[in-house]
């Protein structure tokens, strides 16, 4: 019995209605993926669809963003602490320890994927990958050196059974033959591969070793072992070729020196001295036998002429080549050998550089005088120290104040008195502006262009009128240029009365003249009033007696040797002491400090002896 037409029309209408259905459905995939692969191959700075960096996706990601994904990833893994075992050895593996880093060119690699052959090819890639991504394998490494030194140190320290080459055995200046034997060694290849692939996976492994056999040959051992005993059979000497610096040294002392190597090139033993044990053994002895650098002096005969005394280079030792001169002379025949000095620091100034400032003659010279022991004095005493040999080379300008610094006790000054505000206190430092004068004399007598120097406020008569200066931190300072075309050497002495400044050098040959006018513009000293109610109304105490102040004009006159003169004036001028006197509070005038108004009390004749005051009451 056939089906009605009717039904088999109606499936044949469903079938086709759906093979048109999934036709559309693919079309409508092949215009996604199309547009899709199309917008990509527009993208080409970012890497295509598709594309892995190890377990790292980095579709559509620019070469920057890929990059910094990537880092993150090496740097999280170089960080890691992974457990590892050697030799039965527990050990905590750390890449970054050994320079674990990425390789940028996997990014590159990332980069071009998809990008080349023919646009069908491209498109059929494109397609793939959309089902199956493609990965670029990490391409991350060690850094040689700290991979080696991480191993070497791995070796040391969690291997027991060492390949041993062969040596000796030293007890006092016994001498032992030690033979070779085989051990563990790490096998470098294979332990490398272990650690890139934990370094990336996490995950530990058991670091792999090898059996390492050394060639044995018992007859060079017997040989080293024999040399050695030979040389420990008497004391040696290193001399220096000068004949000043010799070195002696007894077989014990040599005996810890000696030790044996292979020597990689050839496969041989070698006895030699160790540069770290022949440092012991020099240290105590090395400062009379090494030589600090020596500065050029500057020696001044009775006359003031000036010589230079040559300095000379230190001289150092180097424990390797002292090393090598030990064994050398534990061989010779005689016990000797050369001690190997050489050149060390040059001095600060040397021989060449002290001739050359051509430091001659005395310049300028002044003494002032002084109480003797004094607190003061220890201060002119510790300045003067400080500055004695100090050199200006030509063209330079010279400040006390920045050289000394600021006189504190920690840099060796002492209180002492000295002028703050016009008054006498005592202060750290204080009685250096004797030194100041001296200094500024020798300078001004020598020719020399001074650029700061200040008078004291009052004048002393241990200074010479007209020609004193001050000294304070950071002002007053005494400044001077050296415009000659010699260095300028400054030399002090002193005695317990005394203090000297010497300037040595060649200013040219020019000459000195220094006038100082009669006081002028005399000012009469104040009157200071001390209140003082112990005293009568018409009783008068003088506590200072005062002194006058003045002015003085001084002229310096430069006579240079081609006959042409310069003249230099100044105007000092000191200022009035006050007279300080001690009066009952009533005498003190209006207007001067501590006036009061008060009445002065009168006296009364009956009251035996008593002044009475106006008011009844006694003084």
């Amino acid at each position: 019995m056939s089906e009605p037409v009717g039904c088999d029309e109606s499936a044949r209408a469903r079938k086709k209605k759906g093979l048109w259905f999934a036709l559309g459905a693919v079309g409508a995939c092949v215009l996604l993926l199309t547009g899709s692969f199309a917008l990509s191959q527009r993208e080409t700075g970012k890497i295509a669809h598709g594309v892995h960096i190890g377990e790292f996706d980095v579709s559509n990601l620019s070469r920057d963003e890929a990059r910094a994904k990537m880092n993150a990833w090496i740097e999280a893994h170089a960080n890691a602490s992974i457990a590892c075992t050697l030799a039965g050895s527990e050990l905590a593996f750390v890449p970054k320890n050994a320079g674990f880093h990425g390789d940028d060119s996997v990014v590159e690699r990332a980069l071009v994927l998809g990008r080349q052959g023919s646009i069908p090819v491209r498109f059929a890639a494109f397609v793939a990958r959309w089902f199956r991504p493609v990965v670029v394998p990490i391409a991350a490494n060690f850094e040689a050196p700290k991979l080696d030194s991480m191993l070497n140190a791995w070796q040391s320290e969690k291997i027991k059974d060492h390949p041993f080459v062969g040596g000796i055995s030293v007890s006092g200046t016994i001498v032992t033959p030690l033979y070779a034997h085989a051990g563990t060694v790490i096998d470098r290849e294979r332990a490398s591969a272990q650690l890139k692939e934990s370094a990336q996976s996490g995950h530990g492994a058991a670091i792999a070793t090898r059996l390492e056999s050394p060639n044995e040959d018992r007859v060079e051992v017997d040989h080293i072992a024999t040399l050695a005993a030979s040389m420990l059979t008497s004391d040696i000497e290193l001399g220096a070729p000068s004949g000043a610096q010799k070195l002696s040294l007894g077989a014990a002392e040599i005996a810890p020196l000696l030790q044996v190597k292979a020597e990689t090139e050839h496969g041989k033993l070698a006895l030699f001295c160790e540069p770290e044990a022949a440092e012991k053994l020099l240290e105590p002895r090395r400062a009379e036998l090494a030589q600090a650098p020596q500065n050029a002096k500057f020696v001044i005969d009775a006359e003031d002429h000036v010589k230079v005394e040559p300095g000379h280079a230190g001289l150092t030792l180097d424990d390797t080549e002292v090393a090598n001169a030990i064994c050398a002379a534990a061989q010779d025949p005689a016990k000797k050998a050369v001690l190997p000095l050489r050149a060390g620091a040059e001095p600060v100034l040397s021989t060449a550089q002290a001739e050359a400032l051509g430091i001659k003659s005395l310049m300028g010279t002044y003494t002032t005088r002084h109480a003797c022991c004094q607190p003061r004095v220890e201060n002119i005493h510790h300045i003067a120290d400080l500055l004695d040999g100090t050199v200006v080379k030509p063209g330079d300008t010279f400040s006390v104040n920045q050289t000394i610094g600021p006189r504190t006790q920690k840099n060796g000054f002492r209180p002492a008195p000295s002028i703050e505000d016009g008054d006498m206190v005592d202060t750290v430092g204080g009685g250096v502006s004797q030194f100041a004068t001296t200094l500024f004399n020798a300078l001004f007598y020598g020719g020399y262009d001074i650029i700061e120097r200040q008078p004291h406020t009052y004048w002393f008569t241990r200074y010479p009128m007209g020609y004193d200066a001050t000294l304070s931190f950071p002002h007053p300072d005494i400044i001077f240029k050296n415009d000659t075309d010699a260095g300028a050497l400054i030399k002090t002495s002193y005695t317990d009365k005394s203090i000297t400044v010497k300037i040595y050098g060649d200013n040219g040959g020019r000459k000195v003249r220094a006038e100082v006018s009669p006081r002028q513009n005399i000012v009469e000293p104040p009157i200071e009033y001390i209140p003082n109610r112990h005293l009568d109304a018409d009783e008068k105490k003088t506590r200072e007696g005062g002194e006058i102040g003045w002015s003085v004009i001084v002229k310096r006159t430069l006579v240079f040797a081609d006959g042409k003169t310069k003249e230099e004036k100044r105007k000092v001028t000191y200022k009035p002491r006050a007279r300080r006197v001690e009066v009952h509070p009533c005498k003190i005038p209006e207007g001067e400090l501590g006036h009061t108004g008060e009445k002065c009390p009168k006296p009364d004749p009956d009251k035996d002896g008593e002044s009475v005051a106006t008011d009844g009451s006694t003084k």
